[in-house]
C-alpha cells in the first residue's frame, strides 16, 4: 500500500504541469518498472509521458518558427537559436530522467534528438532556399553561418552549457598572449 498517491499520480502530475510549460526537475520522480503497473496503467503512464514531450516540442518549434524569422540581424539569430537550446534542455531532461525505465529512456531521448537534427536540417535547407529567390549571396551566406555555428544539435551532443548559456566563459583571459613586433 502507498502511504502517498503513487508513482503513477506523482508522475501524472508532474507531466501535466510540465506539460504545461511549468519548470520541474524529473530528477525528484520516482523511479518506474513496468512490472509494478497493471498493462493498461503502464501504457496509459508511458502515453502521458510521450504526450507531455510531444507538447514541449511543439511549443519549443512553435517559439522558433516565430523568433528565428523576426531576427534582423545575425545577433538577434543567434541569440533566438541559444534560446531554443536553452529550451531544449529540459525537454531532454524529462527524456533522459532517471527514474525511467532504460529502454524507455533511450526511446525518448533518440525521439527528440532526431526531431532536432530535423529542425536543425530544416533550417539549413530554408536557408540555402534563399538563394533562389534573389536574397543577396552575402545575407544568405552569414545566416547559413549563424545557423551552423548555433547548431541546436549542440545540445544532443552535450556540448553546449545550458546553465549559462555560454559554451565557453568570455571573461575568462587566455592562457598566453600574442603580440606581435
Amino acid at each position: 500500500m502507498w502511504v502517498t498517491d503513487g508513482a503513477y499520480q506523482t508522475w501524472a502530475d508532474f507531466l501535466e504541469r510540465w506539460g504545461a510549460g511549468e519548470p520541474g526537475d524529473p530528477v525528484t520522480l520516482p523511479r518506474l518498472a513496468p512490472e509494478d503497473f497493471a498493462g493498461d496503467s503502464w501504457e496509459r503512464l508511458i502515453n502521458r509521458i510521450g504526450d507531455a514531450v510531444n507538447r514541449r516540442l511543439l511549443a519549443w518549434a512553435e517559439t522558433l518558427a516565430r523568433e528565428l524569422p523576426a531576427a534582423r540581424d545575425e545577433f538577434a539569430a543567434a541569440r533566438a537559436l541559444n534560446h531554443a537550446r536553452w529550451a531544449l534542455a529540459p525537454i531532454r531532461a524529462l527524456a533522459g530522467a532517471p527514474g525511467l525505465p532504460d529502454d524507455v529512456r533511450a526511446r525518448l531521448l533518440a525521439m527528440v534528438d532526431g526531431q532536432v537534427a530535423s529542425v536543425q536540417q530544416q533550417l539549413d535547407e530554408q536557408v540555402r532556399r534563399l538563394r533562389r529567390t534573389g536574397t543577396p549571396p552575402a545575407a544568405v551566406e552569414a545566416r547559413l553561418r549563424t545557423i551552423r555555428e548555433n547548431s541546436l544539435t549542440a545540445v544532443t551532443r552535450g556540448t553546449h552549457a545550458t546553465n549559462a548559456g555560454w559554451s565557453a566563459d568570455p571573461t575568462a583571459r587566455p592562457r598566453r598572449r600574442v603580440i606581435p613586433d
